[in-house]
């Protein structure tokens, strides 16, 4: 009988065979000298950027130290500079270097510039960057230092120093003398690493000031190295590509009396490499060399484990790839030997078993599910597994589903891109929202769908996203046609109220018992039309009953044989909004008329009549009194003429004309009648619906 050793004596026998104590310590000694090797570097590279920082600082100070001289010597201050000129030159033609003075007050102009002749006329002003420094020196009151500036006279690259003169407390005059940033350039390189090393000064504006190497070029161009973000460059020490092209290793230093200025040295990339790369592969390649002895008795045994592994792992993938068991080949054989593998094998088709009870459970489930389910493939968005109900949903057969159609095909076009599938799958979580599903008969239909995205363990990467249906067309509508009949309910509240308050307001105050009738009157009017409209669901009122409505004691034989009023005209549905300006106006029609006019007296009449305009929905109406009073037109306005004029002019943009005739008073009025609402379609039927906010449609 062939005795079966475990995995563990097997493992055991590989890490024995192995050099691994031999390979930690050279590796760690190797690494640890490699590390010394870069310090050094680095340090030496750190010590060289303070020392020419202070270099520069220096330089710099020099020019500083001139100019704030010049700036507190008496001689800047007297209105004739030729002595000031004569000991301004000897002190800076030394440093090849001149004084410009500028006049500050009350106009910023040059008095004198060193550079040029005794007799030379002068530019007027300073240029923007020569500008900046003077500024600063005149708002700090002390030496400022500009940023890179090409000279306006001489064409060459400097940096102005400039020093304030102060008289009784005021800045009367500035002092300012160039830099020449290419002597500096030149005594940097003096100073800086021999070969392809450099030494690099830049403003605060970032600008290359001076530069031991290639500064003819460079000078006042931004370098590569600016690229690099700030936190890096913050470091001590770091890497950043080069003006040549190339890569290199840069160490920075603030200059401490220039704010923003930096000195940086920078050694080519290859150099830094070598001086820790080469003793550190000698020593690895040493230590490889005895790992490799080991690793080829190693083989050996790895070869016993990898076979029964690739064994495993090939089943696995079979099971995977192939559900259903029915599909699956039989599991392939292990190389006997190694217990652990044969009990593996016996747990794995343990597992098989249990695994496929549960997809058959879960098909079940799927199958029968009340809302539509749906598995869309996480790298192609086309579904994968559909079931009846998500079918009958989005009104598509299976076939034409999965392989062939992504979520995008089955959402309103509106909605393309935003589906619950793509969202949860660039959220990486769950979301739960409502859309719509465009159906191939061209309805649409309101779904709530749930989406989310199953990983694989380990990696965390999206294989599938699970999305669930249930149609919710009915309540939707129902939703819909509730808010629609709250909105309405409150804009006819609103402008109901509206009109009363007018109608409250316009009415003289100056006898309370007719201050009360007159109110009474108005809201009685339009609670009859407001009838009307709630008769017809705020859909219109007819024209003619809101005339008869108002006239309606004088439509009947009273005192004689006829009655005191005619109403015609066509039929004519009008819109809410003109229904209650109509009622208002023919309720102060017929109030005047009562009182004064033709229905004040026996056998007076009235006549309304009207016409209509469709194409410009524009009503005509007339009104007319026959066999009352005389009449003739009135000094002054009364209350029932505002209130006409306000109700027609002001709220439906229509216009008034009175005539005074002798056969009696006529009104004609010419007002927009608006357009009654559609009625609603039936719940049943589909509609339209707006686009939603959130992500919307299926999968």
């Amino acid at each position: 009988m062939r005795r079966s050793f475990s995995l563990r004596l097997h493992l055991m026998g590989l890490v024995a065979a192995v050099l691994v104590p031999s390979l930690i310590a050279g590796g760690t000694a190797a690494w640890r000298l490699a590390s010394s090797y870069s310090e050094a570097f680095e340090e030496r590279l750190q010590d060289t950027a303070s020392a020419l920082a202070l270099f520069v600082e220096s330089e710099i100070g020099t020019y500083r130290t001139i100019a704030n001289a010049l700036a507190l010597s008496p001689m800047a201050e007297g209105e004739d500079l030729s002595a000031f000129r004569e000991w301004a030159r000897s002190l800076t033609e030394p440093l090849g270097s001149w004084v410009v003075v500028h006049e500050m007050q009350p106009l910023i102009r040059r008095l004198l510039n060193t550079a040029t002749a005794d007799d030379a006329v002068l530019a007027t002003g300073p240029g923007p960057m020569t500008s900046r420094a003077l500024g600063q020196a005149l708002e700090t009151r002390q030496v400022a230092v500009s940023d890179f500036i090409v000279g306006g006279a001489t064409g060459r690259p400097i940096v102005v120093v400039a020093a304030p003169v102060i008289r009784d407390g005021k800045v009367t005059r500035i002092v300012s003398v160039p830099v020449d940033l290419v002597r500096l350039s030149e005594r940097l390189r003096a100073r800086a690493p021999g070969g392809e090393a450099f030494a690099s000064v830049a403003d605060s504006g970032g600008r290359i000031v001076a530069r031991s190497r290639n500064h003819q070029q460079l000078l006042g161009m931004l370098p590569p190295s600016r690229s690099v973000p700030e936190a890096a460059r913050r470091q001590r020490v770091f890497e950043a590509p080069a003006s040549d092209g190339g890569r290199a290793i840069f160490s920075g230093q603030n200059i401490g009396s220039l704010p923003g200025w930096t000195l940086v040295v920078a050694e080519p990339h290859a150099r830094y490499l070598a001086s820790w790369l080469t003793p550190f592969l000698t020593l690895l390649a040493g230590g490889l060399a005895a790992v490799l002895l080991g690793v080829a008795a190693a083989a050996w045994v790895a070869n016993r484990i990898t076979r029964p592994v690739q064994a495993m792992m090939q089943r696995a993938g079979t099971v995977a790839d192939r559900p259903d068991r029915e599909k699956r080949p039989p599991p392939p054989p292990i190389v006997p030997g190694v217990l652990e593998f044969e009990r593996l094998q016996d747990a794995t088709e343990r597992a098989e078993l249990a695994l496929d009870e549960r997809a058959l459970e879960y098909q079940a489930i799927f199958d029968t599910a009340a809302a539509g389910v749906a598995e869309v493939d996480a790298t192609t968005l086309r579904y994968a597994r559909v079931n009846r109900r998500f079918c009958e949903i989005v009104g598509r057969e299976e076939a034409e589903l999965v392989g062939r159609l992504v979520p995008d095909d089955l959402v309103h076009p509106e909605d393309r891109g935003r589906t619950p599938a793509a969202v949860a799958l660039r959220k990486r979580r769950a979301i739960q929202v409502e859309g719509r599903v465009l159906r191939p008969d061209g309805k649409l239909t309101w779904v709530r769908a749930s989406a989310s995205v199953i990983l694989e363990r380990g990696t965390g990467r999206p294989l599938r996203i699970l999305t669930i249906l249930q149609d919710v067309t009915e309540r939707r509508q129902a939703e819909e046609a509730r808010a629609l009949l709250a909105g309405e309910v409150d804009h006819r509240a609103k402008n109901a109220l509206a009109i009363v308050l007018a109608a409250v307001r316009l009415t003289p105050r100056t006898e309370m018992e007719a201050y009360a009738r007159a109110i009474e009157g108005r809201v009685a009017a339009l609670a009859r039309t407001h009838t009307l409209l709630a008769e017809a669901r705020w859909t219109g009122a007819d024209l003619q009953a809101l005339v008869e409505g108002e006239l309606a004691p004088f439509l009947v034989p009273s005192a004689g044989p006829q009655p005191r009023a005619r109403v015609s005209g066509p039929e004519l549905v009008v819109a809410a909004e003109a229904a209650q300006t109509i009622s208002l106006l023919l309720h102060e029609l017929a109030t005047n008329a009562t009182k004064h006019g033709a229905l004040s007296v026996p056998g007076g009449f009235v006549e309304v009549s009207w016409e209509r305009d469709d194409a410009a929905s524009m009503l005509r109406l007339r009104w007319a009194e026959r066999n009352g009073p005389p009449v003739e037109k009135p000094k002054r306005q009364g209350f029932g003429t505002q209130v006409i004029n306000r109700l027609v002019e002001a709220q439906r943009n229509g216009m008034v004309e009175r005539h005074w005739e002798p056969e009696g008073f006529t009104c004609v009025v010419t007002m927009g009648f608006g357009k009654p609402p559609a009625k609603p379609a039936p719940p049943s039927q589909p509609q339209d619906v707006p686009r939603p906010k959130e992500p919307a449609g299926v999968g």
